[in-house]
């Protein structure tokens, strides 16, 4: 087992897996452990195979648009799989934000001023007909989180993002539109995985897990 004090999550802070991992170990984490952002679920399961994290909490499925595709191939092809210990549910609720000269833009010519959607991929499932009814001509930009997508916005003047309402106080960006998911219950579900240590027993969350990765 590793010494490691560090639990990791798919930051910056601000994204739903922020959300998760405090909703699952408390703001402030007990036994001297410490939160860390890592850039990418890739890097979450690399720091727990390596040691360098205790934890490691990433996003698995959404109930509107189904497995998060990077964590489910991660599973399957990591070996040997860090071990489920845990999972939770974060309701997730999407925000329009943008910078306050975007704002002023789209009250001064409309929707149509904003160029650019920037949001996580899997956002976009889950808001199609927000964006559908908005924003019709912008491009959608993916990037690695939805705290991210907020922070690109606050120094462009025709862009916008979806993500979470923490990610606007961080960013330091204003709220267009609220609650954009097409889905009022809107949820993901996380993992918390830690190292998997030879000979280990896997618990029954880790075998039912390995049944949906396989679709039975």
């Amino acid at each position: 087992m590793t010494n490691s004090k560090l639990i990791a999550y798919l930051g910056p802070p601000g994204t739903y897996s922020y959300q998760a991992v405090t909703q699952y170990f408390g703001k402030t984490p007990a036994g001297h452990y410490e939160y860390v952002p890592l850039n990418t679920i890739a890097d979450c399961f690399t720091a727990v195979q390596d040691g360098t994290a205790a934890y490691v909490v990433v996003p698995f499925a959404n109930s509107s648009n189904g497995p998060v595709k990077f964590t489910y191939d991660l599973l399957l092809k990591t070996s040997p799989r860090p071990s489920i210990v845990g999972d939770t549910n974060v309701k997730v609720v999407h925000y329009v934000l943008a910078a306050p000269a975007t704002l002023q833009r789209i009250k001064q010519s409309g929707e149509d001023a904003v160029r650019t959607v920037y949001s996580h991929p899997q956002v976009w499932g889950q808001c199609t007909r927000y964006l559908a009814a908005h924003f019709p001509n912008a491009a959608r930009t993916s990037v690695d989180s939805t705290a991210y997508a907020a922070t690109l916005t606050a120094s462009e003047r025709n862009a916008v993002a979806i993500a979470s309402i923490a990610a606007a106080d961080i960013a330091n960006v204003k709220v267009y539109a609220a609650e954009v998911q097409d889905n009022q219950d809107n949820y993901t579900r996380f993992l918390v995985m830690q190292r998997y240590v030879e000979g280990t027993e896997r618990t029954e969350l880790d075998l039912s897990v390995d049944r949906e990765l396989l679709g039975s």
